[in-house]
């Protein structure tokens, strides 16, 4: 009799609990609830500057659930290559570690800085390389990859014959253009760097655009300092922007009359 009762109890409560699960039909599928777990890269840019390729991020600042990130010790790079005959660059997942940046020692040189830029020299011209970034916890734990690829191409001639003048507040330098003649490839300008002291260059240029007249001047420069400056042509090869190597310096110093 009680193990009659109890099978009837069971079927009851069975039925419960589809029909309950049936009035939950208008709610719509479960969401995955997101982790506290860093979110991926961001504003990733791949660039080809002579015979190198410059990968750069945006540190992130907020977890995959939306939560302030505060344990983010720093990133793991993997690398990969492909034919560009053959395309597809995602064939091949990047598997082999390039590189780890230590965020606290990337700090420790960058004070002001919430981008980070890698230089990879370890390129060949006419092959595709392709990058996935994945950013990691002081506990070790990953979060969230993001990847990025591009061909690389024999770059342009740099420009040549600089010439700098200083003058108040301002450095004036002009140049020869440099020539290209390859089928499908289009020169459209030249672009600006700047360094001061023992610094290198910037991995950004004074100018904002390309700069297609053959001389520049940069007002945004000190009296009594000395500046160095280098040009890079830069090209378009169908979709692909890239620049050469750099020119042969020119150093300026501005000085009231």
């Amino acid at each position: 009799m009680i193990q009659r009762i109890t099978s009837q109890f069971a079927a009851v409560l069975a039925l419960t609990i589809v029909l309950a699960l049936a009035g939950c039909g208008n709610v719509g599928p479960v969401q995955p609830l997101l982790k506290t777990l860093p979110k991926g890269a961001d504003s990733i840019t791949l660039e080809q500057k002579g015979n190198a390729l410059l990968l750069s991020w945006q540190i992130p600042t907020l977890n995959q659930d939306g939560t302030a990130l505060t344990n983010l010790a720093g990133f793991a790079i993997y690398k990969s290559d492909y034919d560009l005959a053959k395309g597809c660059p995602e064939c091949r997942p990047p598997k082999n570690l390039y590189r780890k940046i230590d965020l606290a020692y990337f700090r420790s040189n960058n004070r002001n800085s919430n981008r980070i830029h890698l230089w990879d020299n370890a390129v060949e011209e006419e092959m595709g390389y392709r990058y996935k970034i994945i950013p990691y916890t002081a506990e070790g734990l990953d979060g969230a990859s993001a990847i990025v690829h591009r061909p690389c191409f024999i770059p342009p001639d740099s420009p040549t014959n600089l010439v700098g003048t200083g003058l108040d507040h301002q450095a004036r330098i002009s140049w020869d253009a440099a020539s290209e003649t390859r089928q499908g490839v289009q020169l459209i300008g030249y672009n600006l760097y700047r360094r001061s002291g023992d610094t290198y260059f910037t991995t950004t240029a004074v100018n904002d655009a390309p700069l297609t007249s053959l001389n520049y001047e940069d007002s945004t420069v000190e009296n009594d300092v000395v500046y160095s400056y280098a040009l890079r042509s830069v090209i378009t090869i169908g979709e692909q922007q890239l620049e050469s190597t750099f020119s042969t310096e020119v150093k300026v110093e501005p000085k009231r009359p």
